[in-house]
């Protein structure tokens, strides 16, 4: 029963952010083709939408974290309704302001590209984290050599 409560108040504060967004709530198909090009790589359907907007189901971690990002709220309050409502600015916040304590890491700008890559990454073994953050430290320091 506890769960259905939390889905229910978390499909209420996703619904009141839709309609401060000037969007239509009755229309999960049209929401849904708005989130659809902020997170391509697993789309959703307009009854996965539906879903979160009647308390059915509330979305993944990453997916989540997509729609605060989009509604310009923290993941935290969306999920929870607990916290700040609004993301703190990384210049003027503490680490647990921008989630680094609370399991949401705030990326930036292509926030909506490395989403899935970070989903990825979290299905690899340690090694292969570590080879991965390697390959990665390798190809900067050659970007880096090419900005020069």
């Amino acid at each position: 029963m506890a769960n259905a409560k939390l889905r229910q108040q978390f499909s209420e504060r996703l619904a009141k952010e839709f309609i401060r967004l000037g969007l239509p709530v009755s229309s999960p198909t049209q929401i849904a083709n708005e989130f659809n090009t902020r997170y391509p790589a697993k789309k959703v359907a307009a009854q996965t939408v539906r879903k979160w907007l009647l308390g059915d189901a509330i979305p993944t971690q990453a997916k989540l974290v997509v729609l605060a990002d989009w509604l310009g709220v923290s993941p935290q309050w969306l999920r929870f309704g607990t916290g700040g409502r609004k993301v703190a600015k990384s210049s003027d916040a503490t680490p647990d302001e921008v989630g680094f304590h609370t399991g949401v890491i705030v990326v930036g700008q292509q926030q909506a590209l490395l989403v899935p890559v970070v989903e990825l990454l979290t299905r690899l073994s340690s090694d292969n984290v570590r080879l991965v953050e390697k390959i990665v430290r390798a190809v900067l320091l050659e970007q880096d050599k090419g900005e020069r």
